[in-house]
């Protein structure tokens, strides 16, 4: 069953115009989510959980039993739900993140969306709706980092403009190389001879990918190369 069907079943006998009116949205924007055509945000899907009492995994993914409280018939004991104000939701990217050149993040259509425990989030970022705004989820392409990181894994980034212009050593950064591909490396920070800020980018898969640099053109700032730091990809990066 999509998103769409289940936002459907919510709705009930409602019409589509008293259900979209109930949960403060545009009809015609109402009428596409049902239809799959695009992804309600995370607001919404909160929104919704919280009026009428859906389980949020149920929502999301199809999950566990609809409403909470319910008994999780498949296992025949009482599903523990979470209130969806335990949770953060952060969107999957259809397309890879991007950096204008004045450093501006620039995203691309939301596939769908995860939840995190709004705890752990909080524990990473902080409390406070700009920082967490900054995290979007990527799906990995390439083997560059592997096997810290592999082909297809899901990666959480931080696109905070902070953590852009502050390199930590060693830690692993989406970012555009000068010829625009966008990958994933560990970075390093540095000048050249003539004072010029350098980029040295390595790979965790040595055998393949070698360690290389590159400067910084002196009219583009830093976090137009740096589009954000990976936090996490089933597990914790510090």
């Amino acid at each position: 069953m999509t998103l769409g069907a289940r936002l459907k079943l919510i709705r009930g006998a409602a019409k589509q115009k008293e259900f979209a009116d109930t949960i403060q949205c545009p009809l015609s924007t109402y009428a596409r989510y049902e239809q799959g055509k695009s992804i309600p945000d995370a607001d919404l899907l909160k929104l919704v959980c919280e009026k009428y009492q859906i389980n949020i995994e149920w929502l999301v993914f199809g999950s566990g039993p609809m409403h909470r409280g319910e008994i999780n018939s498949q296992h025949q004991t009482q599903f523990q739900c979470l209130s969806p104000l335990d949770f953060e939701i952060i969107p999957l990217l259809e397309s890879r993140v991007a950096a204008s050149p004045s450093g501006a993040i620039v995203t691309g259509e939301i596939a769908d969306y995860y939840p995190f425990k709004k705890w752990w989030i909080e524990s990473i970022v902080g409390k406070t709706q700009e920082r967490k705004k900054g995290l979007v989820l990527i799906r990995v392409r390439g083997e560059s980092m592997a096997p810290t990181i592999n082909q297809g894994e899901i990666a959480l980034v931080d696109t905070f403009e902070g953590e852009r212009l502050d390199i930590k050593t060693g830690q692993i950064y989406v970012l555009t190389q000068p010829d625009g591909t966008v990958t994933l490396k560990r970075l390093g920070i540095g000048r050249s001879e003539e004072g010029k800020i350098r980029l040295i980018c390595m790979s965790d898969n040595v055998a393949a990918f070698k360690p290389f640099h590159f400067e910084l053109d002196p009219g583009r700032p830093l976090h137009s190369y740096v589009i954000g730091r990976v936090r996490w990809v089933g597990k914790e990066f510090d």
